[in-house]
C-alpha cells in the first residue's frame, strides 16, 4: 500500500488526500468553465458557480462528518476539525450544503436553476472519482473484509485497523488489519462512467433539465449498492448505513424530477439531428 504521505513542505506533510482533493476540484472547475457557453455563461461566472460550490461542499462535509464521529474522534481532540487533509468528508453533506449555496446565487443572478443543475452535472461525478482516489491513498470509506482479488491491505496504524479492532471483526488481531476490498476503486469507477455517460446525453438532449435529476437518480443507486461492500461504519441503523437511508429518499425524488424534465424537454433529439 502506498504512504497516504505524497510528499512534505519542511515541516508540512502533504497528503494524498490533499492531492486528490485539489485535482478534483480543478477537474471539475474546467468541466464548467469549459462547458458554459453551452449554457449561454461566461468561463468568469461558471468559475465563481464553481468556487460556491467547492466552499458549500466542503463546509457541508466536513460538518457532516464531525457530527457523525464527534463522540470517537473530536471531542477529545477539537483542534482536528480543521484538518481536512487527514481525510474526513461526507460527501452527502457537501452535496447538500453545495446544492443550497448554488440555488442562493442562481436566485441572485436570476440563472435558472435547471441550466446549472446541468453545467453541474457531469462535473460532479468527474470530481468525485478523484475524491474516492484519495479515500483510497488515505485508507478511509474502506470496504469490508476481503481475501480475493484485488483485495488491499492497509498499514496497522491506520483507521482501518482500529474500527476492525472495535466491531470485533473475526480474524483480526492487535498485529495488523485484515485485507479489505477496495470499494473506493470501485465507486471511482462508477462515477467515471456516471459522468461519461451524462456527456453524452448531454449531446443529445434538446432542452435543460434533464441532467441534474438523472445524475441524483443513477448516483442514488450507484452509493445503495456501495454502500453494502464498505467496512467503516460502526452501526448500520436498520441494516443499512445513513447514506443508504438517504438514498432511498433522494431516488424516487430524482425520479420524478427526472419525469417532470423529461417531459418538458421533449425527449432527446433524434440521432441524426
Amino acid at each position: 500500500m502506498l504512504d497516504p504521505v505524497a510528499f512534505h513542505l519542511g515541516g508540512l506533510a502533504i497528503r494524498w488526500y490533499g492531492v486528490c482533493f485539489a485535482l478534483a476540484f480543478l477537474a471539475g472547475y474546467l468541466a464548467l468553465v469549459l462547458r458554459a457557453p453551452r449554457y449561454g455563461l461566461t468561463g468568469e461566472r461558471a468559475g465563481d458557480l464553481a468556487l460556491t460550490a467547492m466552499v458549500g461542499g466542503v463546509l457541508g462535509a466536513r460538518v457532516w462528518y464531525v457530527v457523525q464521529n464527534w463522540d470517537n474522534t473530536f471531542a477529545g481532540a477539537p483542534l482536528e476539525i480543521f484538518r481536512i487533509d487527514h481525510g474526513g468528508l461526507v460527501f452527502y453533506g457537501g452535496f447538500l450544503m453545495a446544492l443550497a449555496a448554488l440555488a442562493v446565487m442562481c436566485r441572485r443572478w436570476r440563472l435558472p436553476f435547471a441550466a446549472a443543475g446541468d453545467l453541474f452535472a457531469p462535473a460532479l461525478p468527474l470530481a468525485h472519482a478523484l475524491g474516492r482516489l484519495g479515500c483510497f491513498l488515505n485508507g478511509c470509506c474502506f470496504g469490508r473484509p476481503w481475501h480475493g482479488a484485488c483485495a488491499v491491505t492497509y498499514p496497522a496504524a491506520g483507521d482501518v485497523h482500529a474500527v476492525q479492532l472495535r466491531l470485533g471483526v473475526p480474524g483480526v488481531t492487535d498485529a495488523g488489519p485484515l485485507p479489505v476490498f477496495p470499494i473506493q476503486l470501485v465507486e471511482a469507477g462508477a462515477n467515471v462512467a456516471l459522468a461519461a455517460a451524462l456527456l453524452l446525453i448531454e449531446r443529445r438532449t434538446s432542452r435543460r433539465g434533464l441532467l441534474f435529476p438523472v445524475y441524483l437518480a443513477c448516483y442514488a443507486l450507484i452509493r445503495f449498492a456501495g454502500e453494502f461492500a464498505r467496512g467503516d461504519y460502526l452501526s448500520r441503523p436498520g441494516g443499512l448505513t445513513s447514506a443508504q437511508w438517504l438514498c432511498l429518499l433522494l431516488f424516487p425524488a430524482a425520479l420524478a424530477w427526472g419525469v417532470v424534465a423529461w417531459r418538458r424537454a421533449g425527449g432527446l433529439r433524434d440521432a441524426g439531428k
